[in-house]
């Protein structure tokens, strides 16, 4: 108990030295714990002395002040590999330690929000918060509950800078982003890790440290857990408070789906993913319909791999089936254009071009809908 911080720091160092060596194929951003590491996990389990709350303290006091421990450059920060321990041990206590350790898990939230760690150390940190959501999705108190909002706000915020990372403003006086024209790291699930620790080699032996390699992991891990843990965190007469924060999120989100080219696509299929994903809770509409419909309208919309077309039908029939004006408004577009002469002031081309688009759009919202779900709509579209 006297050295509790250095025996955690003693078992972060194991854990990066039990892990697998060849890691089964998975498309999940935090790594899965091998046995032996589990093994770990049990041993402090064991130790009766180190209670949930005993454990949930020494990891804060790792993460704040890591003991200097004798390693390789081919080590993992020591940071990353004790909340890789501890979100597996989450993952193994029961409801009830984790319940009444409340207070210690808020602490260590918050304080690792400000210790500006690695970007996989904070994929964990949410990691662990959405483990804690799933096994105790209410709490008693309305401070607590507070609380957990606000902590999940900031969390969330930290990551989503994280997944913006890899965009650049247009101009220094607008606040437009565009993506930088530069390679993205894919996430592999057979690779992952591998990519991680290459990264994080090159922190260490670099003096500066670019958080973009790691955009596409965020915007992965968001597109997994996001949607869920906003609905579970904040109460139906609370959803008011999720639309801002979703609004900061599809400023990031937006100009990866803008983006057709083919450096891009792990990014475009990551947004496709998680705007899927919001899509099915209504409450969340405000801060996503309008920017969902003018990428619909887009000229490149259809540039896109067979991967994100499941994804798009979903959006699609989610904001066509709830706001009745959007679809409105698409037929209206339909019927102006189909209706109108060429312009002698336009090239003809293009204007025939402009046509088949709007029709093409209104076919893929059909296919995209129920069976007969249009059907009173069916002498407009024939017409």
């Amino acid at each position: 108990m006297n050295h509790g911080a250095h025996f955690m720091a003693a078992i972060a160092y194991v854990w990066n030295e039990r892990k697998q060596v060849k890691a089964p194929v998975r498309n999940k951003v935090i790594p899965i714990a091998s046995e032996e590491q589990l093994l770990l996990v049990e041993l402090v389990r064991s130790v009766s002395a180190m209670r949930t709350e005993t454990v949930m303290q020494t990891v804060k006091e790792v993460l704040k002040q890591p003991p200097a421990i004798a390693k390789d450059k081919k080590h993992l920060s020591l940071e990353v590999c004790m909340l890789q321990f501890f979100y597996a041990y989450v993952q193994r206590i029961p409801i009830s330690s984790l319940v009444d350790s409340w207070p210690s898990l808020l602490a260590l939230l918050k304080d690792s929000v400000q210790l500006g760690l690695p970007a996989p150390g904070q994929f964990l940190i949410l990691g662990v918060l959405n483990e804690f959501i799933l096994k105790n999705p209410n709490l008693e108190s309305k401070k607590d509950q507070r609380e957990l909002q606000d902590v999940t706000h900031k969390i969330v915020e930290a990551i989503g800078t994280v997944a913006g990372s890899s965009l650049e403003q247009t101009t220094w006086l607008r606040r437009n982003l565009e993506v930088k024209p530069s390679p993205q790291i894919v996430v592999d699930g057979a690779n992952l890790e591998t990519d991680v620790e290459d990264l994080m080699l090159t922190v260490m032996e670099a003096s500066s440290f670019t958080p973009s390699v790691y955009s596409v992991h965020a915007l992965t891990l968001l597109a997994e857990v996001l949607a869920h843990l906003l609905d579970m965190v904040f109460y139906s007469d609370e959803k008011e408070r999720v639309i801002p924060l979703l609004v900061n999120i599809m400023h990031y989100v937006v100009p990866y789906l803008r983006n057709h080219s083919a450096h891009n696509a792990p990014s475009y299929r990551a947004c496709i993913q998680l705007l899927s994903s919001l899509s099915g809770y209504q409450y969340t509409r405000r801060a996503w319909k309008k920017e969902a419909f003018d990428l619909f309208m887009d000229h490149t919309f259809f540039q896109m791999d067979s991967s994100c077309v499941s994804h798009w039908r979903a959006i699609i029939d989610h904001l066509m089936t709830h706001d009745k004006t959007t679809f409105r408004d698409l037929m209206t577009r339909v019927a102006v254009a189909q209706s109108s002469s060429l312009s002698l002031f336009t090239n003809r081309d293009a204007e025939l071009e402009q046509r088949a688009m709007l029709l093409k759009r209104l076919a893929f919202t059909i296919y995209s809908s129920e069976v007969d779900q249009y059907q009173k709509y069916l002498p407009d579209i024939q017409g």
